[in-house]
C-alpha cells in the first residue's frame, strides 16, 4: 500500500493513507479514527492548492518546498471532525518534506 511520508519544519511526522486518513509518527499505537484526513496541500502565499489523488500521483516531485531562507512554501490542508483546516504557522507546521513510500 502506497502512503505519503510528511514532515513539518519543526520535525513531526506523519503517513498519509490513499484514503487521506492521516497517522501521527510520534505516537507508537496511533490508529486512524476515519475523522482526520489530509485533503491536499496549499501554497502559504499563492492560491495553489494540490490535491490528496495528485500528491498520490507524484504531482509534489521538482516542487520547491522551501524558500531561500529555509522556510516552507507548502502546508496542509486537512479535515478534522467536520472542519475543513488550514495548518497555519508555516515556520512550524509548513511541509519540509514529503515523499511516497510503500
Amino acid at each position: 500500500m502506497k502512503k505519503l511520508y510528511i514532515c513539518t519544519n519543526y520535525g513531526n511526522a506523519y503517513h498519509i493513507l490513499e484514503n487521506g486518513n492521516i497517522i501521527r509518527l510520534d505516537q507508537k499505537d496511533f490508529k486512524p479514527s476515519g475523522q482526520w484526513q489530509l485533503r491536499g496541500i496549499c501554497h502559504i502565499k499563492k492560491n495553489w492548492f494540490i490535491s490528496l489523488a495528485d500528491l498520490f500521483n507524484g504531482a509534489f516531485t521538482g516542487l520547491e518546498l522551501l524558500y531561500k531562507n529555509g522556510k516552507p512554501q507548502f502546508t496542509v490542508a486537512d479535515y478534522d471532525h467536520g472542519s475543513n483546516r488550514i495548518w497555519g504557522n508555516s515556520g512550524v507546521h509548513g511541509i519540509k518534506t514529503i515523499y511516497l513510500t510503500e
